[in-house]
């Protein structure tokens, strides 16, 4: 019987959905069924301030999610190590130091200079330089206005809100917030996905990896990137709408999403097809 990938397991978790999504947990329908959302969900305790007393770290938290007693493990019980889930194993390891397994001196120097000539072809890429510049255009255009609309009752960040004035929270305010917040979310995330896309993908053509190109995790990141594209150019075109006096520098940051998502399909034709768990469900 094939493998169903949206499927959750038997704890209720989907394998993997955290590795493609866009890391807005608490806006996502999936956060109790991700091993990395759920853990953001529960960061809150119960008086309402993070990172107080007595709130686990990371990994302990996950855990006992998982319904394993971290102090058990902490006492070295060989047995239980081997018997660990491999998904439970999978999402522990993003939240460990990743080290790199003990080689001769020399391999290791020749593994590095490979890695950082790979990291340098990606951030040179056509692909990267688009999607840094419309980083910093957003930059550009918007630190000369945020005092404005700031005045305004706009925010962009979450947290802005407490201190914005009823009177200022009329429905256009709130939804230009909204905008203003998702710009600024994906405004750098576009940058770094896109160059993880390009050296996953430089990655495992090096290493001659026999894997599927369709289902890899470069050709999924690069998916993510046309979701955050999307994402991004919806903002844009929302801010346009109700901000027609700055249609001018809308238009410009929409020509350039367009331009980056344009060299996306270039460089990664086969990323529509790629399926990300839970997000791809027939249906979804």
């Amino acid at each position: 019987m094939e493998h169903d990938i949206h499927a959750p397991d038997a704890q209720g978790f989907i394998a993997l959905i955290h590795n493609w999504c866009d890391r807005r947990c608490e806006k996502c329908r999936f956060i109790r069924q991700c091993r990395v959302g759920i853990m953001e969900a529960d960061l809150v305790n119960e008086s309402g301030l993070p990172g107080a007393e007595g709130v686990e770290d990371d990994e302990a938290r996950l855990l006992r999610l998982m319904g394993v007693d971290p102090d058990e493990l902490e006492d070295g019980d060989e047995e239980d190590d081997e018997a660990m889930d491999p998904d439970l194993e999978q999402a522990l390891a993003a939240h460990r130091p990743q080290e790199p397994e003990p080689d001769e001196e020399a391999e290791m120097q020749a593994f590095q200079r490979k890695h950082e000539q790979q990291r340098e072809a990606a951030m040179n890429a056509p692909l990267s330089r688009l999607a840094k510049a419309y980083g910093e255009l957003v930059d550009d255009w918007l630190e000369p206005r945020m005092d404005a609309f700031t005045q305004r009752g706009i925010t962009f960040h979450p947290r802005q809100e407490l201190g914005v004035s009823a009177g200022l929270r009329t429905p256009e305010v709130l939804v230009l917030s909204e905008a203003f917040e998702e710009i600024g979310w994906f405004q750098h995330m576009l940058w770094v996905k896109c160059q993880r896309a390009l050296q996953g993908r430089a990655e495992d053509l090096d290493d001659a990896l026999d894997l599927d190109p369709l289902q890899s995790d470069w050709n999924g990141t690069a998916k993510l990137c046309l979701h955050i594209l999307q994402r991004s150019r919806a903002a844009w075109s929302t801010v346009a709408e109700l901000l027609p006096g700055e249609a001018q520098g809308t238009a410009v940051m929409l020509e350039a999403l367009e331009r980056c998502e344009d060299e996306l399909h270039r460089s990664f034709p086969d990323a529509e097809k790629f399926i990300r768990p839970g997000f791809d469900a027939p249906g979804a």
